[in-house]
């Protein structure tokens, strides 16, 4: 059973508590997530945190926390990479280790598709994922969302590259969710 998650923006006094969860899942999140190095700083959480509070009147990118119901940092998920020429974006996510095979990063998608659909007005959003990244291929799988191919060389992670695959969501194949 997936305890309730809600997404909210990003608010400048949550340096803290997002940088914690960040220390707290480092092992996992340095895997699959370029940004999370060995040297990863307290002042790299608040330059993110301050520059998503700065493109949230804009429809440029996305980002939103992932938050319990007191409020506890649980993660992070967004939309990037917008063209709103084609109305397309890529999405993204993660959740700090303690919170994890909860549902939680399923859930919190299925709130940003629906944001991306209904407030941002997209057409498609786009997943890409490793293809060693077995919890996250399993996220989009749970989504429903479409796998449409490999993308050779796609990323490169810890001196290395990983084929990505491509998953999809349309915005004509969604159910509706109650998005707060």
């Amino acid at each position: 059973m997936t305890k309730p998650i809600r997404l909210r923006p990003y608010r400048t006094n949550d340096v803290d508590a997002i940088f914690d969860a960040i220390i707290e899942s480092h092992a996992e999140l340095s895997r699959w997530m370029p940004w999370c190095h060995e040297s990863y700083s307290r002042r790299e959480t608040q330059q993110w945190v301050a520059s998503q509070c700065e493109v949230a009147d804009r429809l440029q990118e996305r980002s939103f926390v992932i938050v319990d119901d007191r409020d506890q940092i649980l993660g992070s998920c967004g939309i990037h990479r917008l063209d709103l020429i084609n109305s397309v974006a890529e999405s993204g996510y993660w959740v700090r280790s303690s919170a994890t095979n909860q549902g939680i990063a399923t859930a919190a998608m299925l709130q940003i598709s629906d944001w991306a659909f209904k407030q941002a007005k997209l057409h498609r959003l786009e997943l890409v994922i490793s293809v060693e990244n077995r919890p996250s291929l399993r996220v989009a799988e749970k989504l429903g969302a479409t796998r449409e191919g490999i993308l050779r060389q796609r990323f490169q992670l810890n001196d290395r590259r990983h084929d990505g695959v491509l998953f999809s969501l349309l915005n004509s194949e969604q159910s509706p969710v109650d998005f707060q």
